[in-house]
């Protein structure tokens, strides 16, 4: 094993192209002169996570993969579980949308003889794969065994699952709140299904769902809480495990680490009652999952699956433990601190430039990490989803020399809502530190919107 095994294990989102680059033109490899403002999508390392990963690929060489994996979740549970009587054991998987089949997994094993059926709220602002995984889909065309799969099919025949969704926001961008809706429909199809709540809690544009609905569901409900985001506190985390609700974590968001790692916590009392595990019930997922990805405290489940030592994931995790605690030494009020004041001065200057950008509607209360904007054409209409992702290319797919000695920016991917579409600036725990080390120096995030305006004017004010 080798560095190179931070973009492999996955699927071929984070595979190196011809020219050295993933699928969000970059690579997580080269990190100095790296301008990132775009931890929701993609990241690279940074010098205290490479010294992370070359102190564990040293251990690689003499230790057992196994061991150092259940010790390394063990550090990961420490770092969110604040109270020991809120347990849960934590599932790996190369990303966090292959997360999203670890439920459909349980609920085959717990409740085989009950058909599926997904509730799923902010479709628009999770990823596609998210979205894809959820309905029983492959998301990827080639899986962590680097073999191919059709992307788009069934994952198996016997896997069929109804699904309802509901929209993140209205055709003005304003935030929508469905709780009645959605507890309505839990009262009615628990009655003869599986019901898999699927909420968010940190979109793309950061919403945070209503949780207040959790308590007031059928018990029997699988509730599974997208935080991949990881913009969020551990008392939160611990909040819905003491809930009774699954949590999808990744590493790659605002700890920073290359993409993609995630993880999934189950509450002993889910993860109690796998039991009696059929051979029938887990083959669909054993194009998905391997022995790395099932913890040790598992070994019936474990041995159901292809025995594989999935570095990148475990690499990946790592990167993203040691942000964790090199953040922590800051404490939560300095970290909510710079972020506040990064949210302000952005937000300020994209309000200066209000003839080139609009805010989204309900900013205030998303999360402060992430700030979502419309970008305008001279007449004060707005860039199509198509014309940002041209400004996006050119803003983010070439180096640069108008950044000082940064040569590469990163900023979020364009997200599609109704017919529009926005961009956005986020920040992440490397960048949080170095705002804190700078003594809060803002300068990169101005020239940074000045860039954004002269590739808006080069293409589409001339």
């Amino acid at each position: 094993m080798n560095l190179e095994d931070i973009v492999k294990g996955g699927d071929e989102r984070i595979s190196l192209n011809q020219h050295g680059l993933n699928k969000y033109h970059g690579n997580p490899l080269i990190y100095e002169g790296v301008f990132n403002r775009g931890s929701c999508t993609m990241s690279n390392l940074n010098v205290d996570s490479k010294r992370a990963v070359d102190k564990m690929l040293n251990r690689l060489k003499v230790e057992d993969y196994d061991k150092l994996l259940d010790e390394q979740q063990k550090q990961l549970k420490k770092l969110i579980n604040k109270k020991p009587e809120h347990d849960f054991d934590i599932f790996y998987a190369p990303s966090g949308s292959d997360l999203c089949y670890f439920p459909i997994m349980f609920s085959r094993i717990m409740n085989p003889d009950k058909p599926i059926f997904s509730v799923v709220t902010c479709p628009e602002e999770l990823g596609t794969g998210s979205n894809t995984a959820i309905l029983g889909k492959y998301f990827f065309g080639t899986n962590q065994f680097e073999e191919n799969v059709e992307k788009g099919d069934q994952i198996h025949p016997d896997v069929n699952i109804i699904q309802q969704a509901f929209p993140a926001r209205d055709e003005e961008g304003n935030i929508l709140n469905h709780k009645t809706k959605i507890l309505e429909l839990i009262d009615q199809k628990s009655k003869d299904h599986q019901v898999i709540a699927n909420l968010v809690i940190g979109s793309k544009s950061g919403i945070v769902d209503n949780i207040s609905m959790i308590p007031r569901a059928n018990s029997d409900v699988f509730w599974v809480i997208d935080v991949c985001q990881m913009r969020t506190t551990p008392k939160l985390i611990n909040s819905l495990i003491r809930l009774n609700c699954m949590v999808l974590l990744t590493g790659s968001k605002f700890y920073q680490s290359p993409p993609f790692c995630g993880a999934i916590l189950v509450p002993k009392t889910i993860s109690s009652k796998l039991k009696n595990i059929s051979d029938k019930a887990v083959e669909p997922f054993k194009t998905i999952f391997s022995t790395s990805d099932i913890p040790v405290e598992h070994p019936v489940l474990r041995n159901k699956f292809r025995a594989n030592e999935n570095y990148g994931t475990l690499l990946r995790w790592e990167c993203a433990i040691s942000e964790m605690k090199l953040l922590s030494f800051y404490g939560e009020d300095m970290v909510t601190t710079a972020i506040d004041r990064w949210n302000a001065f952005v937000i300020s200057q994209l309000q200066l430039n209000a003839d080139y950008f609009d805010l989204m509607p309900d900013q205030s209360i998303t999360n402060r990490s992430i700030i979502s904007f419309n970008v305008k054409h001279p007449d004060g209409s707005l860039l199509s989803d198509e014309e940002l992702r041209v400004l996006y290319m050119e803003i983010c797919a070439k180096e640069r020399d108008d950044l000082n000695e940064y040569k590469k920016i990163i900023i979020g991917q364009p997200v599609k809502y109704e017919n529009m579409s926005f961009i956005r600036l986020a920040l992440g725990s490397f960048n949080v530190r170095r705002l804190i080390a700078s003594d809060f120096d803002f300068s990169y995030d101005k020239k940074l919107i000045q860039i954004i305006i002269k590739e808006l004017k080069k293409r589409y004010w001339s």
